[in-house]
């Protein structure tokens, strides 16, 4: 047996195995993969983002319940959102307000009324202001004497149609638990003992509306 000899430098060589055709399509695969796996992360970002607690069924009522999962933002002047959705461990009362209009009388005897409880660490009131944009709602509700740290913005109504406000002003009170407890169309009862009971019969809890 002939032992083996390198081949003359001029002899023809096989070419080498690494077609630039078959890196081509792989790295375009590569790409396509990524990108798909990106697209569908912000399209499950966006449904988890957008999941919202269930209406009642017969669409008279607000949620009947907050602490069903999902997210209800309304924004604080600084910018910081905040989701309404849980259990809220104490009243939360939720008063949906238009800061632009002409009449703040309504305005001015809820805020009377959330003075009442400004001490109690039981009753958390809210003051969301149905409008585009901040502009002229601070210095509306300011006149109106809407403490800022209670005042909250509600772009659009986006929230307020999700939590089924029909119109403003409307008031929610929730029970500690998060079941709907007491719903106002329209201006509420805040002069008088009426508004009153209705948070003292939610402290101690209600039943969830079927």
């Amino acid at each position: 047996m002939s032992a083996w000899r390198e081949p003359p430098s001029d002899a023809p060589r096989e070419p080498a195995c690494y077609p630039d055709a078959m890196d081509t399509k792989s790295r375009n695969r590569l790409i396509l993969g990524v990108a798909l796996v990106i697209a569908g992360g912000v399209v499950a970002y966006n449904m988890f983002y957008s999941l919202t607690p269930p209406r009642h069924a017969d669409h008279d009522h607000a949620i009947a319940k907050l602490d069903a999962g999902g997210f209800l933002w309304v924004e604080r002047a600084s910018g910081e959102r905040r989701n309404l959705v849980g259990r809220p461990d104490r009243v939360l009362v939720m008063h949906w307000f238009d800061p632009l209009a002409a009449d703040a009388s309504e305005q001015r005897a809820a805020v009377a009324f959330a003075a009442k409880y400004a001490g109690d660490p039981e009753v958390d009131v809210l003051f969301i202001a149905q409008a585009p944009g901040w502009e002229g709602v601070r210095a509306n509700a300011a006149a109106a004497g809407i403490p800022e740290d209670r005042l909250y913005l509600d772009q659009d109504g986006k929230t307020a149609a999700l939590c089924g406000v029909r119109r403003i002003p409307e008031t929610l009170v929730f029970d500690p638990a998060g079941f709907l407890a007491y719903q106002a169309r329209g201006a509420a009862p805040w002069v008088g003992p009426s508004m009153a009971a209705q948070v003292e019969r939610a402290k101690a809890g209600v039943d969830e509306i079927h």
